[in-house]
């Protein structure tokens, strides 16, 4: 029988820091974070063609990366940029001071992307977009929980910690 009253610092991927951030958020116990529910949801499931898609509009595009990640530095900001193409049209993908990412993608590989995205003079273009390799839907693809944070949890650990809490529970 599993024992709701058990402490947090014992679900998978919960150590003493984690721990305290959780503590701040009144998550002391198994049964505190598997009823610890989401502010709202995201809808990252619609897929839409880059053309289709509206200045302004949040939208989830699957794409074909047709460039490496190139990265530009100024005194105080490095920018990395990938150009990412449908049947449609194509689109600048640009994140900031995330140097993971210049490994992070393979040319000719489709992934899907969620995120604002602005038309400029019909060049389409997205900033900081969530994403995910094409058929693994982590961050996109679907409906996700957006959870009430502290400062140093992201959305991504939280979300982790309460499925291997929910997992713990009810089994994989």
């Amino acid at each position: 029988m599993i024992n709701l009253d058990k402490e947090v610092q014992y679900v998978k991927n919960v150590g003493p820091n984690r721990v305290k951030l959780l503590n701040k958020l009144n998550i002391f116990t198994l049964k505190d974070l598997i009823t610890y529910f989401p502010r709202n949801h995201e809808d990252r499931s619609i897929n839409k063609k880059i053309a289709q898609c509206q200045d302004g509009e949040t939208v989830l595009i699957k794409a074909k990366a047709i460039t490496k990640v190139t990265e530009m530095r100024t005194r105080r900001v490095s920018v990395y940029r990938l150009v990412v193409q449908d049947d449609t049209a194509s689109c600048v993908i640009t994140w900031f001071n995330q140097k993971y990412l210049k490994e992070k993608f393979i040319y000719g590989k489709v992934y899907t992307f969620y995120g604002k995205i602005e038309n400029k003079n019909g060049i389409f273009q997205m900033k900081s977009p969530v994403f995910d390799e094409s058929g693994i839907d982590k961050n996109t693809g679907r409906i996700i929980p957006i959870y009430p944070l502290t400062s140093k949890l992201s959305q991504n650990t939280l979300r982790k910690i309460i499925e291997n809490g929910i997992d713990e529970v009810y089994g994989s």
